[in-house]
């Protein structure tokens, strides 16, 4: 997605966001399934970021309003 390269101050964990969903799903024939979760982690990782990084208290509230819903 290059969104590491965009995000500098974002964190760059594929390999530990691989190796979580190796942890859930270990079977060779879910290997499209690994694909996809690790790209998943990876998003909430930078999400997480964002939200840590340019978040200001009145928007984090809304956005956690949001995700809870």
């Amino acid at each position: 997605m290059g969104l590491a390269a965009k995000l500098s101050f974002s964190r760059d964990r594929l390999m530990e966001c691989f190796f979580w969903t190796v942890g859930m799903v270990f079977e060779p024939q879910f290997s499209e399934l690994r694909k996809s979760l690790t790209k998943v982690t990876c998003f909430i990782t930078i999400i997480d970021d964002v939200y840590d990084v340019y978040g200001t208290l009145d928007e984090l509230h809304l956005f956690t309003a949001a995700v809870q819903r």
